[in-house]
């Protein structure tokens, strides 16, 4: 077994993982042979061009200009009736964990309602049980979260779903870089990684066969949302009717920007075609940007099955910080490192046709992000405490 970590890691050229590995037991030299064995030099080779890549070169890009509003009567009869008919499954992206917010667990199991502290799995069950019959839902976790995932849905009973309505499954994960390209350890024997974004959620869904399943059930249509939004609808009958109505491959729900530094991806159009891009990518001076994603979609099934027979989706980069073992010792410390992510607005790049649904933000929009200031607790508690009078009202 060590031989082999030897030559994999020779290949490579990173001989630096090789710290500490006289001192690994059989099973943890077991368990980094399969993460290598999970990774490749071709992977590592993508990833040092990415960080290597001249990333000044300019975008020519202009503000979205097609949308529609939010208050369409027949989009939302519409979506009734394709709710009705059971046409529609919900995909949750919930990989991430409570850590900034000071919580030991995953991040959907939160407790969020001020008074009943409803967590924010239980808020999105709830709303798919008031959607009509009984829609699926699927849950995309991360390596990190899995079985806490599945084993909190079932301490509570899948929150009133029948289990045949649920399906779990996991992102992948990415090792990280630093400065030089080079991949590096947390601790010997374990290369440094993380969740790889949400932008295979969708081949994931495909490949582990749920979109075959819901397929021959009849779905048509896949709502995408973030789990870390309580304001979030899995089932909007309105978005679902506008993404059937105008055909589109995939519709996107917007906000208007609070301001034009808001740190929220913004809607663009690029050759003709709709595309979300970073904030800081918004060239400087410019106010005419003035619509930000939400990162939620309403996507066909038939486009799903196109997207995933192309290639990969591409890889960002964004800098993060972790605890990485240094090249010249064993003792681990924080340092800056890269983080390779793919993000589901590339598949934007793929559709032949597109929609965008701007709402209000206070109906649609309040995420959680932090444990105190701007997107945290008490901000969502506000918004949610907001929404449910002016439903009640």
């Amino acid at each position: 077994m060590e031989k082999e970590i030897r030559e994999i890691v020779h290949q490579m050229q990173q001989p630096h993982l090789l710290a500490g590995l006289e001192s690994l037991s059989p099973m943890e030299r077991h368990i980094f042979l399969q993460q290598l064995q999970k990774y490749d030099s071709q992977l590592l080779s993508l990833q040092q061009e990415l960080v290597n890549r001249d990333k000044s070169t300019p975008m020519e890009f202009s503000p979205c200009a097609t949308f529609e509003r939010s208050g369409n009567e027949e989009d939302r009869l519409r979506g009734e009736r394709l709710l009705r008919e059971g046409k529609v499954g919900c995909l949750i992206l919930a990989g991430g964990q409570g850590t900034r917010l000071g919580f030991d667990g995953p991040k959907g199991a939160v407790p969020v309602t001020p008074i009943s502290k409803k967590s924010l799995f239980q808020i999105f069950c709830e709303r798919t049980k008031t959607a009509g019959r009984k829609l699926p839902v699927c849950i995309m976790t991360s390596p990190l979260n899995h079985e806490q995932t599945i084993d909190f849905f079932k301490a509570h009973d899948f929150f009133g779903l029948v289990s045949s309505q649920l399906s779990f499954f996991e992102q992948e994960m990415l090792p990280f870089l630093d400065d030089s390209g080079r991949w590096r350890l947390e601790k010997p024997g374990k290369i440094a990684e993380g969740p790889d974004g949400n932008g295979h959620a969708l081949r994931l869904f495909f490949e582990k066969g749920i979109w075959k399943k819901w397929k021959e059930q009849g779905i048509e249509y896949l709502n995408v949302i973030f789990v870390d939004n309580p304001l979030a609808d899995p089932f909007d009958a309105e978005f679902i009717g506008l993404a059937a109505r105008m055909g589109a491959d995939a519709a996107l729900k917007a906000v208007e920007r609070i301001s034009p530094d808001e740190k929220m991806g913004a809607l663009a159009e690029i050759q003709g075609k709709l595309r979300v891009i970073e904030y800081f990518e918004i060239p400087e001076g410019r106010s005419d940007f003035t619509l930000s994603s939400t990162g939620m979609f309403c996507i066909s099934m038939p486009f799903i099955e196109r997207l995933c027979a192309q290639t990969p989706m591409p890889l960002h980069l964004s800098r993060k910080t972790a605890h990485l073992l240094p090249i010249d010792q064993l003792t681990s410390q924080h340092t800056h490192i890269w983080k390779c992510e793919r993000f589901i607005f590339d598949l934007l790049d793929h559709v032949r046709s597109s929609a965008v649904l701007v709402y209000p933000r206070e109906k649609i929009y309040a995420p959680l992000k932090n444990a105190i200031g701007d997107k945290s607790l008490e901000t969502v508690q506000k918004a949610l405490l907001s929404h449910d009078c002016e439903i009640y009202h």
